[in-house]
């Protein structure tokens, strides 16, 4: 193994361990494997959220697109920034009514606001499709990055099978509070590593920023303007796709699952207030994206332009660093996807859907026993059908968003009834799937994800003004909410 490798596997180790003590002395049960007790305080709940939102797309991703197309890529910024606005209004009542009617996942609150157990299992059954493609997108950015910052001293699939057996051991041992401590470790080293690349690789090539964006200015100015490189990103496609990913931030089921485990309604809040500061961190990343393509020219894949730069013009000490940090940020995202996806067969699947008489702890023990098996398929696929990182996301995006009408009705409009609430995901996900298989089409050049959201958000209000709403379930629900907070 050489010394790159040694940085890179000797931090995995460290959050490994960490990660299992975390969880070795605490009672086993549904709630703590699942929610971690509902117990996490305002610094933990950050570096949680903050390593499980900055996934391998943001570090490998977000500077792939920079290189490739140029200016498309800063929707990423665009989305971030609507999405933790809205997090501040949806967040608090996610997690209030989480801890009152002890809701562990996504369909759990969809089924009880709803009263519909179809449309518990059909979230569920989404939520495992669409998580896939996003863990599908980790495991190809643990592979990548472990492979290109060690020189090609470990082929991409055994870098994977060593990154995902570590997450497996701890995410079996210790569920959502052995992921939140090793995120504390994985969310500091992330931070260091996005923002120290933006300022190594323009000052190694061009002796500084100002003077690396006069180059590119120079060489290759359609990188600094919409449409972008490839002339087919207009406004309307940057500014669907910002509106669909900002919409469906909190959409995915296992950043929603992670409300739950907060303490408190503040806590949330707060992080609403705080965590686009670590959004900061993306800008680096895009200036490397940038910097590559002007200096690193002999790439197939965008997406490995960083680390080739890295390992052929930096010391293998910073390579070594910045390829834990890149580790970091797919193995953080990677374990609260798998954990999430456990949770989704084990609590609504099984439990709500074949089995509703299994008991908490069996659930609890079920949830534990499919980690190892989500995280071989999503493997197993990765080796199988790769494709580019930014699509792989967009592609999950596009599916889960399509619960947004549901999530945000259900919260807000008491009218809203269930027929419109399953129409609604129905139309939108079928929306996407036609799409999607036959390459048709979609009006004025948006993204198709925000397309299926506006069948999805017709369909859903048009059905819901033709039938009768459950009004004494949605009086329960407006109950809970109306509380004075404490």
């Amino acid at each position: 193994m050489n010394a790159t490798l040694s940085i890179i596997f000797g931090w995995l180790l460290i959050t490994t361990v960490v990660g299992v003590m975390a969880g070795l002395k605490r009672k086993f049960s549904m709630e703590e494997y699942f929610v971690a007790g509902r117990s996490f305080g305002l610094f933990l709940f950050y570096t949680t959220a903050a390593a499980e939102i900055y996934s391998a797309f943001a570090f490998l991703g977000l500077a792939g697109w920079a290189y490739k197309f140029g200016a498309p890529i800063t929707y990423a910024f665009a989305y971030g920034t609507m999405a933790y606005a809205l997090y501040f209004f949806l967040g608090p009542r996610i997690n209030r009514l989480g801890k009152h009617f002890r809701y562990m996942s996504q369909p759990d609150f969809l089924e009880d606001r709803y009263g519909s157990k179809l449309l518990g299992l059909l979230v569920a059954s989404i939520g495992v499709v669409f998580i896939i493609p996003y863990l599908q997108l980790q495991i190809m950015g643990a592979g990548m990055i472990v492979q290109l910052a060690s020189g090609g001293a470990i082929s991409w699939q055994k870098a994977v099978l060593v990154s995902f057996a570590a997450a497996v051991i701890f995410v079996y041992i210790s569920g959502f509070r052995g992921i939140g401590w090793t995120n504390f470790l994985q969310a500091i080293i992330m931070l260091l590593g996005m923002v120290s690349v933006g300022v190594l690789f323009p000052s190694r090539f061009f002796g500084g920023v100002g003077e690396m964006f006069r180059e590119l200015a120079s060489a290759s100015p359609e990188h600094l303007v919409l449409p972008g490189k490839t002339g087919n990103m207009g406004i309307s496609w940057y500014a669907s796709t910002a509106l669909m990913c900002g919409l469906g931030f909190w959409m995915w089921p296992h950043i929603f699952m992670a409300t739950f485990s907060a303490r408190s309604e503040q806590v949330i809040r707060r992080n609403a207030v705080i965590l686009p500061l670590y959004q900061l961190a993306l800008v680096p990343v895009v200036i490397v994206g940038f910097t590559c393509y002007l200096a690193v020219k002999d790439v197939s894949n965008p997406d490995h332009a960083m680390l080739i730069a890295l390992t052929r013009h930096f010391p293998w000490w910073i390579a070594g660093f910045i390829g834990a940090g890149g580790l970091a940020a797919a193995i953080s995202t990677a374990s609260a996807l798998i954990l999430c996806a456990a949770t989704l067969i084990a609590r609504n699947l099984y439990q709500r859907g074949l089995n509703p008489q299994a008991s908490d702890a069996s659930v609890a023990w079920l949830g534990r026993a499919m980690v190892p098996v989500v995280t071989a398929v999503a493997v197993l696929l990765a080796f199988k059908a790769p494709n580019m990182l930014v699509n792989l996301l967009l592609t999950g995006y596009a599916g889960v968003t399509q619960l947004f009408p549901a999530v945000l009705f259900g919260l807000f409009w008491p009218r809203v009834t269930r027929a419109g609430a399953i129409a609604g995901i129905a139309s939108g996900i079928g929306a996407v799937a036609l799409i999607h298989t036959y390459k048709l089409s979609v009006p004025l050049g948006m993204n198709m994800g925000f397309f299926a959201l506006l069948v999805n958000l017709v369909v859903t209000v048009l059905v819901s003004l033709a039938t009768s709403p459950d009004e004494k379930r949605a009086r329960r629900f407006l109950e809970v909410l109306s509380q004075r907070r404490g």
